[in-house]
């Protein structure tokens, strides 16, 4: 019941306007909602932080929470609050990891090795061919995947002739009751139920009946960069929507690996983020992300030119080393 109340008074806590994952992540610790006056501790908490809610508005806050609790039971989604045991370790590590996360799954994963995968929602042909070909190979070698299951990169880069690997790890960003709510696009939709058949775990820090939109989309980013041991770009515009999971890898001290366009496609636009971050190292990266160089974390960016790169990526991501390097590659080497 203690386990009950603190996932409670965190969602609650969550709920109030203007508290985000960065102050709940600061103010909350194994020791707090013990008790069962959650009202309470949350009015010690805000005015020990100098924030102020009157008391109608934390109420209505935890009873919202409560009945998110009782419909995550109904729905069969596990939630998971910072604090707990079972909270993913990478994810905590970055500035603002969500308070709580809703799952729905093969729990398991949340402790599997992991790689994102991610790129545009239109590949050319020879996108597809490497986003297919990336994902057999790290699924093979028991890594999971993890990326938004959208169309594109996504799609194509969890399946293999059109069944989905077994260690998939969908980030999405809309509520879990997808089937009995329209909270996902339909092709999301699909590859979501279609995981959970093949063993994944689906994760949201959206609750229940949230439908995605703009924001949570690209809120929703940043906890797959947080979930992933490296990430791989495959393809993306400068103004692609990969900007955003690739931004919070930046803040990072994990590899960020870029496909080498093919020759008859180095001069397409939907490649031009990879030939940034290729020629330009952190500079590119800084372009692509708007993320000031500064502030880039990431210990190696790494060329994949061939499969044979693939394994080299994999030592790094599992061996991750801390000053940021340039791997000894070029774009037309």
């Amino acid at each position: 019941m203690k386990d009950n109340n603190k996932i409670i008074g965190i969602i609650a806590l969550s709920e109030l306007k203007g508290i985000g994952p960065a102050f709940v992540k600061k103010v909350v610790s194994k020791n707090t909602f013990e008790t069962t006056n959650t009202i309470q501790e949350i009015k010690e908490i805000i005015t020990a932080n100098n924030k102020q809610f009157d008391d109608d508005i934390i109420y209505e806050a935890v009873e919202n929470a409560k009945d998110i609790f009782f419909k995550c039971k109904e729905e069969g989604i596990t939630i998971i609050e910072f604090t707990s045991e079972d909270y993913p370790v990478l994810l905590k590590e970055i500035k603002d990891p969500p308070s709580v996360i809703y799952c729905k799954g093969n729990l398991d994963l949340l402790y599997n090795k992991t790689v994102c995968i991610i790129g545009t929602r239109e590949p050319n042909e020879n996108a597809v061919k490497i986003s297919e070909r990336i994902g057999s190979f790290y699924s093979n070698t028991n890594w999971a995947i993890c990326n938004g299951l959208a169309e594109g990169v996504d799609n194509f880069s969890i399946k293999s002739n059109d069944k989905i690997h077994n260690k998939v790890i969908g980030i999405l960003a809309g509520g879990l009751n997808y089937n009995t709510k329209k909270t996902l696009l339909k092709k999301t939709a699909e590859n979501a139920e279609k995981t959970i058949e093949s063993g994944g775990l689906l994760i949201s820090e959206m609750p229940p009946d949230k439908k995605e939109d703009t924001f949570t989309v690209v809120k929703s980013c940043r906890i797959q960069a947080g979930l992933s041991n490296g990430l791989i770009l495959i393809q993306s515009s400068l103004d692609g929507g990969s900007r955003f999971t690739t931004k919070s890898f930046c803040e990072t001290q994990r590899p960020i690996a870029v496909i080498n366009p093919v020759q008859s496609d180095i001069d397409l636009p939907t490649y031009n983020a990879n030939k940034e971050i290729i020629l330009n190292s952190k500079k590119g990266l800084s372009k692509f992300t708007e993320l000031k160089e500064d502030k880039i974390q990431t210990s190696k960016i790494f060329v994949i030119k061939s499969k044979d790169d693939y394994t080299e990526f994999e030592n790094l991501m599992t061996n991750r080393p801390k000053n940021i390097e340039q791997s000894n590659t070029t774009l037309f080497g």
